[in-house]
């Protein structure tokens, strides 16, 4: 498998891992006294209420939908994916798309991890008083991981087509030579002068120096 075909999986795969990580639970609110009290699931799409008292019945709510850019960022990468298997001439378009579908992903995934980070940071200051938890839930990790794989396969679908090797000995031939004309060819192609020599002035220097 080549490089951008396995880049084009990738993107594939971290659509899919993008959009299972925004049904699990970003956070779990709660009291920190024991475990019978009200929990609160807070996933991309909505707030989920278990162990209520009796008598009270919550239904889910909709969080801020979280989950949107994150799905539009999946369809995005899985159209990169497909646009691959264009002609060489029109595949540019997956590379533009595929970096689209990224960022989409990573900002969104970026404001996610934002909202966990301030209410887990205000419960920590609280929680002295009000006795209130929170737990970071597995959907923060899971779609942090579809961020590195959709990076990854962004860069993998950029790489180009390794040029086609010639089998055997590459002969190369110069035109305008015949083929019995074995005449010397500089290596550099540049003539050798050669340097005129000064004559012999007839005479030898004496060993007295006189």
């Amino acid at each position: 498998m080549s490089r951008r075909l396995f880049g084009a999986a990738m993107l594939v795969v971290a659509g899919v891992v993008a959009v299972v990580g925004t049904f699990l639970p970003l956070y779990v609110e709660g009291s920190a006294r024991d475990g019978s009290e009200p929990l609160v699931t807070v996933t991309s799409w909505e707030y989920v209420f278990t162990n209520l008292p009796g008598g009270m019945d919550f239904q889910p709510m909709q969080s801020p939908q979280y989950g949107v850019p994150i799905v539009v960022s999946a369809v995005l990468l899985a159209i990169a994916a497909a646009l691959v298997f264009l002609p060489e001439s029109q595949r540019l378009a997956s590379r533009y798309v595929a970096i689209g579908g990224t960022g989409v992903l990573v900002g969104s995934v970026w404001a996610v991890i934002g909202v966990v980070a301030s209410v887990v940071g205000n419960a920590d200051e609280e929680g002295a008083v009000r006795g209130l938890m929170v737990q970071v839930g597995e959907g923060v990790p899971v779609l942090g991981a579809a961020v590195l794989l959709a990076a990854t396969g962004a860069v993998l679908v950029h790489a180009r087509r390794p040029e086609p090797r010639p089998e055997g000995a590459v002969v190369y031939r110069v035109d305008g030579v015949e083929a019995d004309d074995d005449t010397d060819t500089p290596p550099f192609g540049i003539p050798v002068v050669e340097v005129a020599q000064l004559p012999d002035p007839g005479y030898e220097r004496r060993a007295d120096g006189s």
